[in-house]
């Protein structure tokens, strides 16, 4: 089966294909999608330098270019020190004032440390904790043949 025609084929007949089928079907969508990846990254580097040059402002500049009206968005992009942060919400509750008016408290467990705890700490937080599943990641390889 060609890639052109996996579009076209519904989802039972592709699923009924052999494993090498699907590797080859995999393999050249793949080349696809980075040769795309390359030519947006390549058309965006142009279109960068053409309109976007020299455009220091944040927010959303127009452009005519004859018959084209181009919309260039430079977006922004903030980052805060979370060392600092801290430093500023314990001054904010040193002044009796409650820091969750001004900042959003954002509290994350890695789930590697989860699994190492202690039991009597673990039981503390698995009520807070709720698992669920991903989408699957499914890699095909050719298996590599023994020399004879």
């Amino acid at each position: 089966m060609e890639l052109i025609e996996m579009v076209e084929a519904p989802p039972t007949v592709l699923a009924a294909l052999p494993a090498d089928v699907l590797l080859n079907l995999q393999e050249q969508t793949n080349a696809h999608l980075a040769e795309a990846s390359k030519m947006a990254a390549i058309l965006h580097n142009v279109l960068a330098e053409r309109y976007a040059k020299g455009l220091n402002k944040l927010g959303t500049s127009h452009i005519e270019d004859g018959d084209v009206d181009i919309t260039v968005t430079v977006p922004k992009r903030v980052k805060w020190d979370r060392d600092q942060l801290a430093h500023a919400v314990e001054t904010i509750k040193g002044w009796g004032e409650d820091p969750a008016e001004y900042v959003d408290i954002d509290i994350k467990v890695a789930e590697r440390r989860y699994e190492a705890w202690p039991s009597a700490v673990r039981d503390l937080f698995t009520p807070a904790r709720t698992v669920e599943t991903g989408k699957p990641k499914i890699e095909l390889a050719r298996r590599k043949r023994e020399a004879a």
